[in-house]
């Protein structure tokens, strides 16, 4: 009896799936209701039981163990810059009106002092008019 993970087999999917037996089973419509595979063949059945209950798929943990390296790959990859640099924070991805995506990155932290305030009014009057009230 097996414990443990089940190991994928393609080559056991498909012949499981185009045997001889099954396919005249399922065209003569000789099938068992589901359950009834005790009185069909009980030891089979008896077998089934104990190996599903003492054996586990192993697609759902393969897929948890690659979602986990990816993100610690793409986490390792990520050049962000440190949390303790005050001069730089971290812009995360949003999505337009339109749909279209805007990806995340990195920018100066925008300064709020009276000079940088006041420069940033006058650019932004000057692209908003497209300097037409140059001086």
């Amino acid at each position: 009896m097996k414990f443990g993970f089940r190991i994928p087999s393609l080559k056991k999917r498909i012949a499981a799936r185009t045997s001889i037996p099954r396919f005249v089973r399922h065209n003569l419509g000789l099938k068992a209701p589901r359950g009834l595979g005790w009185l069909t063949n009980p030891k089979k059945a008896m077998y089934n039981k104990v190996y599903q209950q003492t054996s586990r798929g192993c697609m759902l943990q393969l897929v948890l163990i690659f979602g986990l390296l990816s993100s610690v790959c793409f986490l390792s990859a990520c050049d962000l810059k440190s949390t303790d640099d005050s001069t730089y924070e971290y812009v995360h991805p949003t999505v337009t009106r339109t749909g279209k995506v805007r990806k995340a990155y990195v920018r100066r932290k925008v300064s709020y002092s009276p000079k940088a305030y006041k420069s940033r009014a006058r650019s932004r009057y000057y692209y908003h008019t497209r300097g037409k009230y140059r001086r």
